[in-house]
């Protein structure tokens, strides 16, 4: 009896899957009406063949992709004359301009449609209207229309062109007193004092700064500049996720959160109040993974990260342990995709502020991957977003390294979203019972040039106006697509100032030859106006680099590069006159210019540099190691040169954004066949070295004939270590306390901490905007060379030096 149910069963499986489709239909959700054949002709499901629901959901699909609808899915009924297959599409508007704005006072029409962004002849959904209008509700907000309303009405015109009305109530214009979180018990609103400077400054427990709260909706004060870049407000609702986000990254799991809510205040402001209930704070009580059958649970929990018990029930930590967990799951031996983690909080029996933490995995299934398709570069090449995903045709489906492959296409900078996805294939499965799939990158490519023009300044360059252009994916031999896509870096800059001029251009190619070796070239004319002469430096120079890998791991560790440069050297503008060292030797930069003006120099370069830092920009931790060594075998000057510089970044207090700056770095030089020219010898002092003393003035000094007039002279040995400590004071605004000692030795390997050794303190401000980040620093001598003069004030623009 069982066989032949089992024979029934078959054969009503085989009947269906044989099935044919007998019509193919289309229903419009929309109200434009006109002819939707076209719809059925793009679709791969026909009349007459084998019913395949693989075909529908990749028509679904292409439909989707051809960005024409707004809603798209499919049914499909079987009947005893076949398979009739529907879709369901609602198709986009095709905005025809111009822009109607009805209602609007403050803003003018032009504003409006400035702001809305739409363009003439582009396709419109409902979801992108309603963006459309909440840029401009963003404007208003910005101008203090709290209760603004902004309502997007489409008139059809015929087949779907269509006229697009935005209809603005402004509302009463009232100016924001402050931002209140009625019932926000563990909220403490804290000083900036308190808060970064005060080490004694400790919470009680369960509270939080309100800070969080109020940089979830934006309510910055004044002087704080992350409020001067902001577009506008967010939208009511955004805002109210933000602040139980916040919440719930505390903790505070089952908060809720109301408004906001415009109350008027007796000055003519308004208060903008959210009213939240807390509820419960949890802690992590036990921790379970269910649901799992290929794998032990201890083997997922130990590639998972799994919150401690005790520790705060974030949010943010439980969805970052659901994520690695689906990611062990969909890895390993096994490798199953489609796997799902969904967490659950319960409450512990014992009472009290634990939670239980329950992830619930759904397993998946093995699958190999058939294709690696890239979606969504319209002018990167796929090579270099191939070269970056560790998975190819033919391997396991494994998520660790699709993540990772994920995360090094983001860190490219070349894509505002990248994201993947397994496509299912008619291809079946392997021997192992693996489903073959194609691996589907796809990314959505952003802007990524620049072009700056500006004035900069520094205590040491004067002011001088610059422009800069960039491109992060450069491609030389690719004018159509305006030099883009080619994975390569672009850079060419010019400034012009008083004391420092400069042109500049380079071009780096990461996978040089297709392998990972990454060619740097460069070529530049400097002028730097120095106190006893100009200099001119003309010169370029390439280097080759690759990533080299030490026992015992044989994991790369840095890399190793080798280089050569060209340089003309020129003095201009020099200092008459006879100079006497501390010896007695006479003399002068006029016979510097005699001897070394006009100078050829060709350097062989070698160098090693590791980079571990967790930001190029603002680090936190990590460090940044550099050794090189160069000799000048030929041209006008021969020499040899040995350097070593070390930057170590440590989070001092993670709370609260501590970081502590170590740095050294030592150099030493030596003529082969002559001395060291001037131009070549070593100087500390100044705002990128010793702060708090003069540019230049650590290092030995030369006396002008009999008189109390001494400049500096430089000598062959560096060494300068820097210590500084930043706390952050608000978002982009950070202080700072720091050291600075070095000494410049006369000879090669002549660390003299005598006569030229310096030894600074000092405090700083560091304001952190973005392509334009500030330094600001006080500093005095503990102790100085001779003759050396004070700065006690300096300024950079630039990142850490």
């Amino acid at each position: 009896m069982k066989k032949l149910i089992a024979l029934i069963v078959l054969a009503a499986a085989a009947t269906a899957s044989a099935a044919k489709v007998s019509s193919v239909k289309v229903k419009a959700l929309d109200r434009f009406g006109g002819d939707t054949g076209a719809v059925v002709s793009r679709c791969q499901t026909k009349v007459g063949e084998t019913y395949d629901p693989t075909t529908v959901s990749r028509d679904v699909n292409s439909l989707k992709a051809s960005n024409e609808f707004e809603e798209i899915s499919a049914d499909a009924d079987h009947g005893e004359n076949g398979v009739d297959v529907v879709f369901y599409v609602r198709r986009k508007v095709r905005f025809l301009k111009p822009l109607v704005i009805e209602g609007n006072e403050f803003f003018t029409a032009s504003r409006v449609t400035k702001e809305a962004a739409l363009t003439d002849g582009s396709l419109y959904g409902e979801g992108e209207l309603a963006d459309a209008a909440a840029r401009v509700r963003a404007a208003y907000r910005k101008k203090d229309f709290a209760d603004v309303k902004v309502t997007p009405r489409v008139d059809v015109v015929s087949g779907n062109d269509a006229r697009i009305t935005l209809v603005i109530v402004e509302g009463e214009r009232r100016k924001v007193r402050s931002v209140v979180f009625e019932g926000a018990a563990h909220a403490v609103e804290t000083s900036v004092i308190n808060r970064n400077l005060n080490p004694f400054h400790s919470l009680e427990d369960g509270e939080f700064d309100a800070i969080v709260l109020h940089e979830a909706v934006q309510d910055y004060p004044w002087w704080n500049p992350v409020g001067w870049f902001l577009e506008g407000p967010l939208d009511p609702e955004r805002r109210r996720a933000a602040v139980a986000a916040a919440y719930r990254d505390n903790g505070y799991l089952d908060v809720r959160v109301t408004g906001p809510k415009s109350v008027p205040t007796d000055d003519g402001r308004v208060d903008v109040v959210y009213k939240v209930d807390e509820g419960v704070r949890y802690l992590v009580g036990n921790v379970s993974i269910r649901g799992l059958k290929h794998y032990s649970e201890k083997d997922v929990a130990s590639r998972s990260e799994i919150p401690e018990r005790g520790s705060v029930a974030s949010q943010k930590a439980l969805d970052a342990a659901a994520q690695s967990i689906r990611i062990a799951v969909c890895s390993g031996d096994i490798g199953l995709a489609d796997a799902h983690v969904q967490t659950k909080h319960i409450p512990s029996a014992s009472g009290g502020a634990t939670a239980d933490i329950v992830f619930k995995v759904t397993e998946g299934v093995p699958v190999r991957i058939n294709e690696v398709k890239i979606v969504g570069n319209d002018y990167t090449k796929d090579k270099v977003i191939r070269r970056e995903i560790a998975l190819g045709p033919g391997d396991r489906m494994l998520e660790d390294r699709a993540e990772r492959s994920r995360k090094r296409l983001e860190n490219l900078d070349y894509f505002s979203r990248v994201h993947y996805y397994l496509a299912a294939t008619d291809l079946g499965k392997d021997a192992n019972g693996a489903e073959y799939r194609d691996l589907v990158y796809q990314v959505e490519e952003k802007n990524t040039g620049s072009f700056m023009v500006g004035v900069g300044a520094s205590s040491v360059d004067s002011v001088y106006v610059s422009a800069e252009l960039n491109q992060n994916n450069f491609d030389l031999f690719a004018p159509s697509k305006l030099f883009r896509g080619g994975g390569q870096k672009g850079r060419a800059y010019v400034a012009w100032g008083p004391r420092y001029q400069s042109a500049e251009i380079g071009v780096v190619e990461p996978y040089f030859m297709n392998r990972m070796l990454e060619l740097s070239v460069d070529a530049y004319r400097r002028m730097r106006w120095y106190d006893q002469y100009d200099l001119i430096r003309s010169g370029g120079m390439a280097s080759l680099s690759y990533p080299v890998k030490f026992w015992p791991t044989w994991e790369p560790f840095g890399r190793l590069g080798v280089g050569i440069s060209g340089e003309f050297i020129e003095f201009d503008d020099v200092e008459r006159g006879t100079y006497y060292t501390k010896s007695g030797r006479e003399v002068s930069f006029v016979d510097e210019e005699r001897k070394y003006g006009d100078a050829f120099e060709p350097v062989l370069h070698l160098f090693w540099v590791k980079d571990g830092r967790d930001s190029f920009r603002i680090p936190t931790k990590g460090f940044r190691t550099r050794v090189s060594a160069d000799v000048a075998p030929g041209g006008d000057n021969k020499y040899w040169k040995l350097g070593f510089n070390h930057r170590h970044y440590w989070t001092v207090w993670k709370r609260y954004g501590h970081v502590l700056m170590a740095g050294v770095r030592a150099e030493t030089i030596d003529g082969i066949s002559d001395d060291v020219p001037i131009y070549n010898r070593m100087f500390l002092g100044g705002p990128k070295s010793i702060r708090g003393i003069e540019y230049r003035h650590v290092s030995p000094h030369v006396r002008k004939d009999d008189s109390r007039h001494w400049e500096p002279w430089g000598g062959q040995t560096l060494f300068c270590a820097n210590f500084e400590y930043t706390i952050p004071i608000v978002k982009m605004f950070r202080f700072a306390v720091f050291s600075d000692v070095g000494s410049v030795g006369e000879d090669e390997f002549d660390l003299d901490f005598s006569d030229t050794f310096a030894w600074t303190v000092g405090l700083g401000l560091r304001l952190d905007i973005p392509m334009f980040p500030i330094r600001l620093d006080f500093a005095t001598p503990v102790e100085k060379p001779d003759h050396a003069e004070d700065e006690v004030f300096s300024f950079t623009i630039g990142y850490d030096f």
